[in-house]
């Protein structure tokens, strides 16, 4: 059996969801309403989805990302900005552009990602939603061409699809470093089991009904918080269908894994790995769930780790490198993950975008 999926003590999303669960928005300082963009009907081949920006005190990044939403070519969509707590202008440069059909939506307080996340589901009418974090940005054809994924598969595998997803093109300094490509597909669990967890920032389509079915987003994490819905996905039986093309652009990864809080995020992916601890050991057994769970902390930690190094933040750096150590008895693995992920690190940092791009489709 495995281990039900993470429960939240507050009320779910659902609204008009056939699920009957009620799910209210956090509290909320500014709703525009309405949020549709085009008069479209909303059909079997063609469902409403609903594309989220959720964005925090970035005002230059999340208004891309918000005309990337508004470029796309697929019609019916819904689309929601989500801004968590803090007034960076983004409300106005909508009424300032005429942006009137974006329903702009403020909390009254920050409540992360997670709280972001699970107000724009609570709020959402359509039949799929779509995130977009707000220092990314999609190319027109992103929701067209995950919608066609879905249209593509019988009725009945189209009903088991808790996500589709994309590849994603990685962009530094305005070129293109490296392609990352979608991995898990099919059963969820099955691929996590085969390959590991597999999550892009900012590629999923997913059906609202099994973000609902799961429970959202677990507002308890601090970090980890995309593998986290995940792992519940797949624990909730859903599957995961993938399109090759890279249809999301993210930008300078490495200098905003700089700025990442070192102290939280080895917090976070703690939380991450004690919550699912009971899975992994159910699905993998006691010495091989914990052992996957180790080197899953040592990755992550150690590309933190790597950052910071290159970077020249040599105290977060040792605390990093401290931590994975201290979680992780795999000696051997723990080095030789540190040795990979700093010369990845150095070399994404220092080297010429062309070597970049040849090193990552060598690595792939």
């Amino acid at each position: 059996m495995s281990a039900d999926p993470p429960q939240d003590d507050r009320e779910q999303p659902g609204g008009n969801d056939d699920t009957g669960v009620a799910w209210q928005p956090h509290e909320l300082a500014v709703d525009t309403g309405d949020g549709r963009l085009d008069d479209a009907e909303s059909t079997d081949e063609s469902p409403l989805v609903t594309a989220v920006v959720t964005t925090y005190d970035r005002f230059e990044e999340a208004t891309r990302a918000i005309e990337s939403v508004l470029s796309q070519t697929y019609e019916p969509v819904e689309f929601l900005v989500v801004e968590d707590g803090t007034e960076s202008g983004v409300e106005g440069w909508l009424a300032e552009n005429g942006y009137d059909s974006v329903r702009y939506v403020r909390h009254a307080t920050n409540q992360g990602l997670s709280g972001a996340r699970n107000t724009a589901i609570a709020l959402a009418e359509g039949e799929y939603v779509a995130f977009l974090d707000d220092d990314d940005s999609w190319k027109p054809e992103r929701l067209e061409r995950g919608v066609a994924a879905l249209q593509s598969l019988p009725a009945d595998e189209r009903g088991r699809v808790g996500v589709v997803y994309c590849a994603v093109e990685a962009r530094e300094d305005g070129r293109v470093a490296s392609i990352v490509p979608p991995e898990n597909q099919g059963n969820l669990r099955a691929a996590i089991v085969r390959d590991g967890p597999s999550t892009l920032e900012s590629s999923c389509l997913f059906s609202k009904r099994a973000l609902v079915d799961v429970g959202g987003y677990d507002e308890e994490l601090v970090s980890s918080v995309d593998h986290d819905i995940w792992l519940s996905l797949a624990v909730g039986g859903y599957h995961a269908e993938t399109v090759p093309e890279p249809l999301v652009v993210s930008y300078d990864a490495f200098a905003d894994s700089m700025m990442t809080n070192t102290d939280d995020r080895i917090r976070g992916v703690g939380q991450f790995v004690e919550k699912w601890r009971p899975t992994y050991v159910d699905w993998f057994g006691p010495e091989e769930g914990e052992r996957r769970l180790q080197r899953y902390f040592a990755r992550v930690i150690a590309r933190l780790a790597a950052t910071k190094l290159v970077s020249g933040n040599l105290g977060e750096a040792r605390r990093a490198v401290g931590a994975v150590f201290d979680r992780s008895d795999q000696t051997f693995y723990n080095v030789s993950v540190l040795a990979t992920l700093v010369a990845e690190s150095a070399v994404k940092r220092f080297a010429p975008p062309a070597l970049v791009r040849r090193l990552s489709a060598l690595r792939r």
